[in-house]
């Protein structure tokens, strides 16, 4: 008696002829893949050409690399604010067709992330609208102006994954000295 509403197991997946690269394991070499059940099984030269199931579906990956997902750590996104420039779907689709499987957005955005609810606002808006992952760094100062630091501890607990003023430099000794420590205590990333 067949199951309903049971998806079919996929096909295990060959991707051969690639260039595949784990920096985990320190590995580059040409060679094959064999995914079975969404997890890669094994890694070899010439694994295509047999050791593979007999209802594998064999992929030519020649001149392509296969590699883990790559992170863009500094993505300037147009939402909030500029969303005719860029949104946060439009920019993770653009990641996914360059391979990015993460992107970090800058804080310098209209308005600033600078408030623990617009950090709140990127990671809803993501998880609705993103083909990627998206985490969002605050801004280390108010306004991105160097003045007046940021709530870190509330913005690290909404969601930002670290804390930076983008392109501008916080030239203020002392509120870059609070800064570090407020970072130290709540075991924050200042980039």
């Amino acid at each position: 008696m067949r199951e309903i509403g049971r998806a079919a197991e996929p096909r295990p997946l060959v991707l051969a002829n690639a260039r595949v690269i784990d920096p985990s394991r320190g590995a580059d070499f040409h060679g094959d893949l064999l995914i079975a059940q969404g997890v890669i099984q094994d890694a070899a030269f010439g694994l295509a050409a047999g050791g593979v199931p007999d209802d594998a579906e064999v992929v030519d990956c020649k001149g392509a690399i296969v590699a883990p997902g790559l992170i863009d750590m500094r993505a300037f996104v147009g939402e909030p604010g500029a969303e005719h420039r860029e949104t946060l779907a439009s920019a993770s689709h653009a990641a996914a067709a360059g391979g990015v499987t993460t992107i970090v957005c800058q804080p310098d955005t209209d308005p600033v992330v600078d408030d623990p609810a617009i950090v709140d606002f990127i990671l809803r808006r993501a998880r609705d609208t993103a083909v990627v992952r998206i985490h969002p760094m605050a801004a280390l100062t108010k306004g991105l102006r160097g003045a007046e630091m940021t709530e870190i501890g509330l913005l690290k607990a909404a969601g930002a994954v670290a804390f930076t003023d983008g392109d501008r430099s916080v030239t203020n000794a002392q509120v870059m000295r609070r800064s570090l420590t407020y970072a130290r205590d709540f075991d924050a990333l200042i980039v």
